[in-house]
């Protein structure tokens, strides 16, 4: 299973530097490559989120990894709303090619991921990670998350009108889903916290 768990967040993490390389591609150009519409936009990161989501859900059920359910059920929703239930639904919102606002929140998840599988990835091949990668790994959240749920919700809320137009039913799924972000967000913000807190703790014990 160790071999496993080193594939997977290996591969996880170069997928993620990829993600976060088109992000940057993306920004210096000033727009999206697929800005035409042809087929589904972000579709990379469309598949390596279901692709992560369905295997975490996997490894977290089997007890290979701590992860509690309900906090990957609530992280993986919250972005699934976004890569399915406007990348995939509703491909030809704007908000699916608003650079700044949908780079932002694919920074925010990129680095976050990265950062995330890098520091598994090293716990699982060595037997002592740097004190500079777990303290960044259980903090570089107070930034990112907080960026990641401001261009969340505005993609989502830019995209109301047209799933309104187009799919009515739908629109009201939106319309309740998006106040969930705050107590969402709250949830995961004060769960990390907590790891922090407990992680760090830990670390410098080991210094003493």
């Amino acid at each position: 299973m160790k071999a496993y768990l080193l594939a997977y967040n290996g591969v996880s993490a170069l997928l993620w530097a990829y993600i976060l390389y088109q992000c940057l591609e993306s920004v210096n150009r000033g727009y999206f490559p697929d800005h035409a519409g042809a087929g589904i936009p972000h579709s990379f990161m469309v598949g390596t989120q279901i692709f992560n989501s369905s295997l975490e859900l996997l490894n977290s059920i089997t007890g290979l990894v701590p992860t509690p359910i309900p906090t990957l059920l609530l992280q993986s929703f919250a972005r699934l709303i976004i890569l399915v239930g406007i990348c995939v639904v509703i491909p030809e919102s704007a908000a699916n090619y608003a650079v700044y606002t949908f780079s932002g929140l694919t920074l925010a998840w990129s680095i976050t991921e990265i950062i995330r599988y890098g520091y598994y990835f090293w716990k699982l091949v060595s037997t002592s990670v740097p004190y500079p990668i777990t303290w960044l790994r259980y903090s570089a959240f107070f930034a990112l998350y907080p960026l990641g749920l401001v261009c969340e919700s505005l993609t989502v809320f830019n995209s109301y009108k047209v799933v309104e137009a187009r799919l009515p039913l739908y629109s009201k799924f939106l319309k309740y889903a998006l106040p969930l972000y705050i107590p969402g967000f709250l949830y995961l913000y004060t769960y990390m916290i907590k790891q922090r807190a407990k992680v760090l703790r830990k670390e410098k014990k080991k210094t003493l």
